[in-house]
């Protein structure tokens, strides 16, 4: 008797255990299945504020995974390119704004993206001395926010950069014709000083390149005044090549 209610106790303690071990489960699953999307969101952007791109990006790369159709999903991708631009990747960082760019053409936070973009290009602009094609579609997409978008809280820093690029852009020229001037190439100097004065009014360089430019054509017309007397001294010698041959002429005749 004593054995069969030991096993009745053994089987019930077994029965508790496994029914404990079931709930639990049930309570870690739900615990789980209870993380709202604006918890995982508000997790990421913690991550975000604290400075630790990599992993704020890795979090809201899993939130897009979990919750695609939420509606913090189009700022979940847009936080992605804003760590990869804060991790100074910019190149992969334009790749990203211009995917949002493309999923949600009517978002609220377009233009912030298109400064992005434009900040990205920025920030990798290269020295004067260098090619300027970072610089130039900096201004393009500076340009469009300003065109477009004029209410937006970014404007008003896009109108400044794009001041700063076009100096660049300015410098970048001048440093160009100035190198054709030292090299006496005063033809190609003139057409880029032209250039500077015509595109890039106000920037403060008319008062180096004027005298530059008057040096130019002092040149220019010197190299067109040797050139004339060049092909003058050259239709000379063709002229008497010629009387020299008429003269010729009769002799050999008679001969």
């Amino acid at each position: 008797m004593k054995e069969k209610k030991f096993k009745i106790i053994i089987l019930l303690l077994l029965g508790f255990v496994l029914l404990g071990g079931i709930s639990g489960c049930a309570w870690w699953a739900k615990k789980e299945v209870q993380v709202t999307p604006q918890e995982m969101y508000n997790k990421a952007m913690l991550l975000f504020q604290k400075k630790k791109y990599e992993q704020a990006a890795e979090e809201f790369k899993k939130f897009k995974e979990e919750f695609p159709l939420s509606h913090y999903t189009p700022l979940a991708e847009l936080r992605i390119a804003d760590a990869l631009f804060f991790s100074k990747t910019y190149a992969e960082a334009i790749v990203n704004y211009e995917e949002f760019k493309k999923l949600h053409p009517l978002h609220p936070e377009i233009p912030y993206a298109i400064y992005q973009v434009g900040l990205s290009h920025f920030k990798q602009m290269h020295t004067l001395d260098r090619d300027q094609t970072e610089t130039e579609k900096a201004i393009e997409q500076f340009r469009y926010l300003i065109e477009n978008f004029p209410q937006s809280p970014h404007t008003e820093d896009a109108k400044q950069k794009t001041q700063i690029c076009q100096r660049q852009l300015a410098e970048h020229e001048f440093y160009i014709g100035h190198f054709y001037f030292r090299t006496k190439k005063y033809r190609a100097a003139f057409g880029r000083f032209e250039g500077i004065l015509q595109k890039y009014p106000g920037f403060g360089l008319e008062g180096e390149i004027k005298p530059l430019i008057e040096k130019c054509l002092e040149e220019i017309a010197k190299e067109e005044q040797k050139r004339k007397e060049k092909e003058a001294q050259e239709e000379k010698k063709k002229g008497k090549r010629k009387e020299a041959g008429f003269s010729l002429w009769p002799s050999l005749m008679a001969s």
